[in-house]
């Protein structure tokens, strides 16, 4: 595990977040089942303004035990003190045209996203965008890696490109 960039206790991005052997699991039961899981059509969920001109992700609400040791060391990594239990997990499957619009996630205190996705081009966006205090920048896809922003942050996930393979990420919003 290690921080490879932070921004002013707002911004965590970690690589190599779980060993390789969990990993590796996570990926391929994910990818492996990603036909046959029912995710939902999440484009009543959204508001329209994080959705506008674009496609919504289709998300999977996770039972939080399901990826028990991605959320033991969640809470417990060195780099930012998680000091609460009550977390939502969700599989976000993002297709061609899927995206998210510049939002703050203002109803939660720490939104994480965690990279399935072992090989992605950065041709085929997807990109976190962040601004903060005159800071911005993107966050590339990059397979086990981690982004944890402590609320309110603007942010917003560029539009996908791939025309056939989904951007896949592990959603955690914590109260």
């Amino acid at each position: 595990m290690k921080l490879i960039y932070s921004l002013e206790e707002k911004l965590f991005w970690i690589h190599n977040f779980l060993p390789p052997h969990e990993y590796k699991r996570i990926h391929n039961e994910v990818f492996k089942q990603r036909k046959k899981l029912k995710y939902q059509d999440s484009s009543e969920a959204w508001q329209k303004s994080l959705i506008n001109n674009l496609t919504p992700p289709n998300r999977l609400d996770i039972d939080p035990n399901y990826f028990d040791f991605y959320k033991t060391l969640l809470l417990h990594q060195p780099f930012i003190k998680i000091h609460t239990k009550d977390i939502k997990f969700m599989l976000h499957n993002m297709g061609k045209n899927s995206g998210i619009n510049w939002h703050s996630d203002p109803h939660v205190t720490y939104g994480v996203t965690y990279y399935i996705n072992k090989r992605w081009n950065h041709n085929w966006g997807g990109e976190f965008m962040f601004k903060h205090n005159g800071n911005h920048g993107y966050l590339p896809v990059v397979g086990n890696s981690l982004v944890i922003i402590k609320t309110p942050m603007f942010h917003k996930v560029n539009p996908v490109l791939s025309p056939t393979i989904p951007r896949i990420s592990i959603q955690s919003f914590i109260k």
